[in-house]
Formats: structure tokens, sequence, C-alpha cells
């Protein structure tokens, strides 16, 4: 071939292969340079769309989190509306335990004895009507109570018209004789009825306020129980029974007026900040104070070593009591969310008989009277919540107990009808060690406290009815 066709044919060929390279070239650098340029963008583009959903996302979760929010407090609202307007049975537990008590102090009221009249009617009405009088003078003053004024109206004339009727219609079929013996007209406790029945409304339309408004209304009506039996008017069954009488006369009076009136009538009072707060230290460190009531019993005889007879009768005598009312306080200081320490203060009232022969030659029978008793103790506490509103408690106690002095007289008639009265017999008051162990239960109120009971046994280092047991209704306010 000759030189310059051979040299158009090589510069041919290069050409040819240069554009072969330069396409096979841009096929594998292209992607290259493609992505190098538009990865980073297609990333920035990832990066907006995934901002922009997360922030969606938590704003549905903030909408939807304050829309249940609203509709926890709708149903807690509708909640407490329904539990308004159902009938309640908080009075079941006092009418129960009067009726167990008149089975089981039968045999007690039965023995005779004249008891000492106190005269303090009038006083012991003062402090029953007291939440009652103090509920009006609240509505009058214009404070917001959980009923309008055609429904409170309504019911509470509805409460006393029940209260007075089936006090009075029970006291005239059972015609029990009171243990002062003025009449026959102890069973059920008119004064307890009406105690429990205007504490019954005073919380049901101002407890909202304050857990104290709940916590002072059933004071006084405790108060008023103690009362009755401290001054000799009422056996312990009595003042049960009526506290039963009032609950009942509230609960079934509010019932039927919202049968009649419906729904409207009630205010919808809502929730408060404070009641959050408590239900978060019900589950946390609940310290506060508990003020409680019910029964103490366990030994009731004083035997015949530790009596001191002051006539020189030869024979035997002891000393029989009855069941005890006890009311109290107890201050508990949480340390941490389980372990608390405690300081309990309470006293105690039974009735208290002679257990002797009479002496053959003479008609001779004997004098009673009530007798107290009071606990002053301080308590370790394990407790721990077990639902988002109750808590159980477990303790040991230290303390000592005091028992007052009682005299006791005997009576005799002479040959001409006259009545002589003599001391027969003397209670000596003492001091002694005591150690007892119990249990509590607290639950969370929807009226801003907490109710619950105690139940505790105690033993007194003392020949004096040495073993005591509790049963006691509580209130608790927190610290």
């Amino acid at each position: 071939m000759p030189v310059r066709q051979f040299g158009r044919f090589s510069l041919s060929l290069h050409i040819q292969m240069t554009n072969v390279m330069k396409r096979d070239i841009l096929k594998s650098t292209l992607p290259i340079a493609l992505s190098f340029f538009l990865k980073p963008m297609l990333h920035a583009q990832e990066s907006v769309d995934a901002e922009y959903y997360r922030r969606l996302d938590s704003i549905m979760q903030r909408r939807n989190a304050e829309q249940m929010a609203q509709q926890a407090v709708v149903l807690g609202d509708f909640k407490r509306l329904e539990d308004e307007m159902e009938f309640h049975f908080d009075w079941a537990h006092p009418m129960t335990k009067g009726l167990v008590l008149c089975f089981t102090q039968s045999s007690f009221r039965e023995r005779e004895a004249t008891f000492r009249e106190y005269h303090k009617s009038k006083e012991d009405y003062a402090v029953a009507a007291a939440p009652f009088a103090i509920n009006w003078a609240l509505k009058a003053a214009g404070v917001k109570s959980q009923s309008s004024t055609q429904r409170m109206i309504t019911a509470n004339a509805m409460a006393l018209a029940l209260h007075v009727g089936l006090t009075q219609g029970i006291k005239t079929a059972v015609d029990e004789p009171r243990p002062n013996g003025v009449d026959n007209k102890s069973n059920p406790s008119g004064h307890t009825s009406l105690a429990y029945m205007s504490a019954a409304i005073l919380s049901r339309e101002y407890g909202y306020l304050s857990p104290w408004v709940t916590v002072g209304s059933y004071g006084c009506a405790t108060a008023t129980q103690y009362l009755r039996m401290r001054h000799n008017n009422h056996w312990i069954n009595d003042t049960f029974i009526g506290a039963g009488i009032g609950m009942l006369s509230v609960d079934l009076a509010y019932y039927l007026t919202d049968q009649l009136l419906g729904a409207k009538e009630i205010n919808n009072l809502g929730n408060t900040r404070l009641d959050l707060l408590r239900m978060a230290k019900q589950n946390t460190m609940p310290s506060g104070l508990r003020y409680m009531a019910g029964t103490e019993s366990g030994s009731k005889t004083i035997h015949m070593r530790d009596l001191q007879i002051l006539n020189g009768y030869g024979g035997t005598a002891e000393v029989k009591t009855s069941a005890a009312y006890a009311v109290g306080v107890d201050a508990s200081l949480f340390l941490n969310p389980y372990f608390s320490i405690e300081a309990l203060a309470r006293m105690s009232s039974a009735h208290a008989k002679v257990d002797a022969t009479p002496s053959a030659s003479k008609s001779e029978f004997f004098s009673g009277d009530s007798f107290t008793m009071y606990h002053f103790d301080l308590a370790a506490n394990f407790g721990f919540p077990y639902n988002i509103t109750k808590r159980l408690g477990y303790k040991a106690l230290l303390g000592v107990r005091s028992t007052q002095s009682l005299t006791l007289d005997s009576y005799t008639t002479d040959a001409a009808g006259n009545l002589n009265s003599t001391p027969f017999i003397h209670v000596p008051g003492q001091t002694k060690f005591e150690v007892g162990a119990g249990m509590s239960y607290d639950a969370l109120d929807h009226k801003n406290y907490a109710v619950g009971f105690n139940i505790e046994y105690y033993h007194t280092f003392s020949s004096i009815m040495p073993n005591r047991y509790t049963a006691l209704a509580t209130w608790k306010v927190f610290f």
C-alpha cells in the first residue's frame, strides 16, 4: 500500500477509534456525573419530606391527646352526673352494724341498771343540726352548690320528712327503754339520724369546695353519735341505726327528686387542679390527717380483783361493759411512697353495769354509767397503691391507754318505799402501755378526699380489759 493511502487509512481509523472511545467514556461517565450532581438534590428532597411528615405526625399526636383529654373531661363529668343521679347505698354500712349490735348487745341491755341523766338534749341537737344550717347559709350567700335551688329545696324537704317519719315510726314500733329510763323511745336515735342527714346533705352540696367540708360535716355527725351514748340517752345500736336512717333519707330523697326534675337541675362542678394533685399524692406520698369513727370491742369484763368494793359487800361482783363507740384522729407523714410514721389519738365510750347478786334481805339494784378510755399511739406503717385511687397499709403500734375512774352505786328501797343510794363499787383509773397491729384501706373519693377503714388490735399490759380491737370508718385529708 502506498504511503499516502496508508496515512489516510490510519487517520480514518484513529478518528473512528477516538469516536468509539468518546462514546464509551460518555456512556460510562455520564451516570457517575449525574449521580454526583443529582444525589445531594435527591437527599435534600427526602430530608424535606421526612421532616414535614415528622412535624405533621407530632401535630396530629398533640391534637389527638388534646381530644382524648377533652373526652376524658366530658366522660368524667358524665360519670359524676351519672353517680349523682344513682341511688347510693352508703347508708347500708351503719344500718347493718346497728342491726347486728341489736342482737349481740341484747343481753347487756336487758341487765337491770339505772343510768344517770345528763339533760344535754338541746346541746346535742345544736351539734347535729350545724351542717344543715351551714348548707343553707352557703346557699343564701350565693355559693354555687351541686344542686339548683329547686332541687335543693325539694330534696332537703323530702329528706327531712323521711328522717322524721322513719325515726318516729320505728321508735313507736320498737318501744325500747333508754339507758337513763326517761322513756321508751331509745331505738333509733333521732339526734343521730338528724346529724347524719345534715352531714350527707352538706357533703353532697358543698363537698367540692374542700375536703374539710365533708370531714367537718361527718365530724359533727360522729360527735353527736358519741355524745348521745356518753350522755346515756341511747344504746350503741340505736345510734348506728339512726345514722343509717339519716343517710338513707338523703339518698332516697335526692334519687326521687332527680326522677322528678331530671339532670338539668344538677350543676356541673367539674374537676380542678387540686383533684389531679390529690390523685398524684394518693399514688406517691399521701401524708395527711385521717378522722376515724366506729366501734371498739373485745374484753368487756372488769373483774373483782381490779375493783374496790365500797360498802362491805361480801359477795362477788364484776362490771360488764358494752361495745364502745370510738372517735379519733390519725396524722401520717410519708418518708417515701411506701413507709410512713403515724401519731394516733382516740377516745371510746361504753356503757358499764354492775353484775352482782342483790342481798336477800333487801330489794337492791345498781346504777350504770358511761365508761371512757383514751388511746395515744405511735405507728410505723408500710403501704402501697394497688390501683390508681386505692391504697392498702399495714401498721405496728406502740403507746398508752388511759381509763377513767368510775363509781357505781347500789339502790335499795326501804319499808316506806323510799329509794336510797349508796356508793357500791369503784373502778380505779389507770394508764398502761399497749401494743397493737392493724391494717388500713383508703380510696380516693370524687369529692376530693379519701375514705376507707381501719381495723386494729390492741393488747394493753393491764388486767382491765387487756385485749381490744377496733373497726373504724375513716375520712382522710391530704397535707
